[in-house]
C-alpha cells in the first residue's frame, strides 16, 4: 500500500507527551483536601489547648486566690475540681453530640461555653471577698462543661478527618500535645500577670484565646464527621456525673476533718455506689454512654489504666507543687517556670510518641512512661526548702517525659483498640477516664497535703509523703498495665 501521500500530523504523535500534557483536574482539588486536612487538625490541636487554659492557668496562682479571698485548701481544691468534674462529666455526651451536630460544630459550641466561663472568673475577681470564691467555681464549672465537649468533639474531628492509621496517630500525638502545652503554658500566663496586677486578669487573654480560636475555626474547619441520630443516655450521663462528684466531694472531706467525718464516708459510698450502678446500667441501657463493649478489650482497658495514673499524679503534683512554691515565697513567675519544666518535657514526649510506639511498640512505650514518671516522681523526695530552680527543673522534665509519653500512647491505643465504629466513643471515653483521674489526682493528693500541714508536719516533708504515694501509684499502674497488655498479646496469638 502506497503511503506517500498520506497527511503527517501536524505535531510529532507521542501517546505518553499527549497525555502527560493534559492539564489535570484532581491535583488542585486534592490539594484543597489536603490543606483543608491540615486546617482542621490545627484548629482541633488550638481548641484543646484554649479550653484547658481556664484549668491551667489558676493553678499557678492558687496562692495569690487564697490569699485574696481567704478560701481554705480545701475551697482551693474544688476551684480545680470544678473544671475537671464537668470536662469529666461532659466529655462522653460531647461524643455523642459530635456524631449528631458535626463534631466542628460541637467544638465551637464548646469554646462558646468556655468563653461564658472566662467571663464568670473574670468577674469573681470583683465581687467581695465572702462570695468571689463561689463565683470562681461556678465559672471553672461552666468552662469545664465547654471543655469537655471540645475535648470530645476536637477527637472526634481529627479521627474523622486524619488519612491513614499512621497519619491519625501523629495528629492524635500532636492533640495531646496541645493539651500538655495547655497545661504548662497556663502558670506562665496567670503568673507573669499576677506579678504586675490582679490574678483575675488572667481570663482576659484567655478569653481572646477563644474568640480568636472560634473566629478561624468557623471559617477553616472542615465540617467533617459521618453524622449518626445517636440519643443520649441522659440517665447514665447524670449518674456517671453525680458519682464522681459526690466521690470528689468525700475524699476532699476526708483531706479535710478525716475518713471518719460523716461528710467523708457519705460522699466516698454514695459515689462508689452511684459508679457501681452505672457501669451495671450501662450493660443493659440501649444507647450506653460507653459502650460496654470496650472494657472487654485488653488495650483499652490499659490505656484507661495509664492515662488514669498519669493525669491522677500530673495534677496532683502541680497542686501541691504550686501551694508549695507559694510558701517559700516564688513569685507568679517563678512558679511557672518551676512548674513549665514538667510540662516542657510532656510537651516533647508526646510529639515524640508516635516514633517511638513504632520503633519499640505500643506496649512498650506505655509501660516505660509509667517508669520513666515514678523515676522522676521519686527524684522530687530529694528537693527541699533550698532547692533552687535547676535543680527542681530537671527532676520534673524527667517526670514530664514519662508522663508525655503515656498520654499520647493512652489516646492512640486506646482508639486503636476499639472496632472503628467504637473508635471517636474510644476516644472519648480515654479522656473521661483520665479526667477522674486529675479531679482525684487534687483531691487525694492535695488532701495528703493538707492534712501534714494540719499536724505541724513542715511543707517539704509534706510534699515528700505526696511523692512516695505517687510512685507507688505509678509503679502499681506499671505492673497492671504491663499485666493487661500481655493478655492482650496471648489473645492474638
Amino acid at each position: 500500500m502506497d503511503t506517500s501521500n498520506i497527511a503527517a500530523p501536524p505535531f510529532p504523535f507521542r501517546p505518553c507527551e499527549k497525555f502527560t500534557q493534559l492539564p489535570s483536574r484532581s491535583a488542585p482539588a486534592c490539594s484543597r483536601r489536603s490543606r483543608s486536612r491540615r486546617l482542621t487538625i490545627a484548629f482541633a490541636c488550638v481548641a484543646m489547648l484554649v479550653c484547658y487554659l481556664p484549668f491551667s492557668a489558676v493553678n499557678g496562682v492558687l496562692g495569690a486566690i487564697g490569699a485574696s479571698t481567704g478560701a481554705s485548701t480545701s475551697d482551693l481544691q474544688w476551684v480545680t475540681d470544678a473544671f475537671t468534674v464537668a470536662l469529666a462529666g461532659t466529655v462522653l455526651s460531647g461524643g455523642v453530640l459530635a456524631a449528631r451536630c458535626g463534631p466542628a460544630r460541637v467544638t465551637l459550641a464548646g469554646l462558646t461555653l468556655t468563653g461564658l466561663g472566662s467571663v464568670l472568673g473574670l468577674i469573681s475577681g470583683a465581687v467581695s471577698p465572702s462570695h468571689a470564691i463561689q463565683v470562681l467555681w461556678a465559672g471553672q464549672g461552666l468552662a469545664g462543661i465547654g471543655g469537655g465537649l471540645v475535648m470530645s468533639a476536637s477527637l472526634e474531628l481529627i479521627i474523622a478527618v486524619a488519612g491513614s492509621a499512621a497519619d491519625r496517630a501523629r495528629a492524635i500525638g500532636l492533640w495531646a500535645g496541645a493539651n500538655v502545652v495547655a497545661l504548662g503554658g497556663g502558670p506562665f500566663l496567670s503568673g507573669w500577670l499576677s506579678d504586675w496586677t490582679s490574678w483575675r486578669w488572667l481570663y482576659v487573654p484567655v478569653l481572646a484565646c477563644v474568640l480568636g480560636t472560634i473566629a478561624v475555626g468557623a471559617v477553616a474547619a472542615d465540617s467533617a464527621g459521618e453524622k449518626r441520630r445517636d440519643r443520649l443516655d441522659w440517665a447514665g450521663q447524670l449518674i456517671a456525673t453525680l458519682g464522681v462528684l459526690a466521690l470528689i466531694y468525700g475524699v476532699i472531706s476526708a483531706g479535710k476533718s478525716g475518713w471518719t467525718c460523716t461528710p467523708a464516708m457519705i460522699g466516698t459510698g454514695l459515689g462508689l455506689v452511684l459508679l457501681v450502678g452505672f457501669f451495671v446500667a450501662e450493660q443493659r441501657a440501649t444507647n450506653p454512654v460507653i459502650a460496654p463493649q470496650l472494657f472487654v478489650s485488653p488495650g483499652f482497658s490499659a490505656a484507661g489504666v495509664a492515662a488514669m495514673t498519669v493525669l491522677f499524679a500530673v495534677i496532683g503534683t502541680v497542686f501541691v507543687l504550686s501551694l508549695y512554691f507559694a510558701h517559700l515565697g516564688s513569685s507568679g513567675l517563678g512558679i511557672a517556670l518551676r512548674l513549665g519544666s514538667l510540662f516542657a518535657g510532656n510537651a516533647m514526649a508526646s510529639v515524640l510518641a508516635p516514633r517511638f510506639q513504632t520503633r519499640l511498640g505500643v506496649p512498650s512505650v506505655l509501660v516505660g512512661g509509667l517508669l520513666i514518671a515514678a523515676a522522676g516522681q521519686a527524684t522530687l523526695l530529694a528537693i527541699g526548702d533550698s532547692t533552687d530552680l535547676a535543680d527542681t527543673a530537671w527532676r520534673l522534665s524527667l517526670f514530664g517525659v514519662g508522663c508525655g509519653l503515656v498520654m499520647a500512647t493512652a489516646t492512640a491505643l486506646a482508639v486503636q483498640s476499639a472496632p472503628p465504629r467504637f473508635a471517636g466513643s474510644a476516644g472519648a471515653a480515654n479522656n473521661a477516664i483520665r479526667q477522674i483521674g486529675a479531679a482525684l489526682g487534687t483531691a487525694v493528693i492535695g488532701g495528703i497535703f493538707a492534712r501534714q500541714l494540719a499536724t505541724g508536719a513542715s511543707p517539704a516533708s509534706a510534699v515528700h509523703l505526696c511523692a512516695t504515694v505517687l510512685v507507688a501509684v505509678l509503679l502499681a499502674a506499671a505492673i497492671l498495665a504491663a499485666a493487661t497488655l500481655r493478655s492482650r498479646r496471648s489473645l492474638t496469638d
